[in-house]
């Protein structure tokens, strides 16, 4: 009787691994979908909440996007509307600016 009980719990364990062995089979060969490719990055037209403080040295004026270099050296593109509050008048490369931007990177007031 003993040997019986052994016999079955060894099958029922040998049958759980084989079960198992082959859902991890299936799970391999199962195609995962390719994210897309990170598509280019738009920017908000129009303000929001302010997610970001910038201060830097204003490095190009592109149209209505600025670029401005902070301190560390990172490069930050932000979008200038009507909208925009310009406080201390206008800015031109090299001026040293501050910008308060959205996530989107809208610049909701320019220091």
């Amino acid at each position: 009787m003993k040997s019986v009980t052994t016999m079955f719990i060894l099958a029922a364990l040998v049958g759980f691994g084989a079960a198992t062995d082959t859902q991890a089979a299936a799970s391999k060969t199962k195609s995962t979908p390719q994210s897309p490719a990170p598509a280019k990055m738009q920017m908000d037209t129009k303000p929001g909440p302010a997610y970001l403080m910038i201060d830097g040295k204003l490095s190009k004026i592109d149209g209505q996007i600025y670029v401005i270099e902070d301190y560390a050296g990172k490069e930050h593109r932000m979008y200038v509307s009507k909208e925009t509050k310009r406080l201390r008048g206008d800015k031109k490369p090299g001026d040293t600016i501050r910008a308060e931007i959205t996530k989107g990177g809208h610049a909701n007031t320019i220091y």
